[in-house]
């Protein structure tokens, strides 16, 4: 039995346009920064074509997966003891 071979991209736009295909992604903080983690196969590769290719995608749909991926990706930073500030 092989090892699956996962696809990561830190590219927020790529994983909200492979979200909307019904890929989701698994989320690892990585020394701050938040990886979008893939297993890989041929759905995920015709759907970066498509991405890659400048396919129409539904705006409304589409910035919906933004918001919810960005939530998704502050929650797994704020897991692991990072802090936000907000400058005034």
């Amino acid at each position: 039995m092989g090892l699956q071979r996962k696809f990561s991209t830190l590219d927020i736009n790529l994983t909200a346009w492979l979200s909307l295909n019904g890929i989701e992604p698994t989320l690892e903080n990585r020394n701050g920064k938040v990886v979008f983690l893939f297993e890989t196969n041929e759905k995920l590769y015709r759907s970066i074509n498509a991405y890659n290719s400048n396919e129409l995608v539904p705006v409304n749909d589409f910035v919906t997966r933004l918001k919810t991926l960005r939530g998704k990706m502050l929650s797994e930073r704020d897991k692991h003891g990072k802090c936000f500030e907000v400058s005034r």
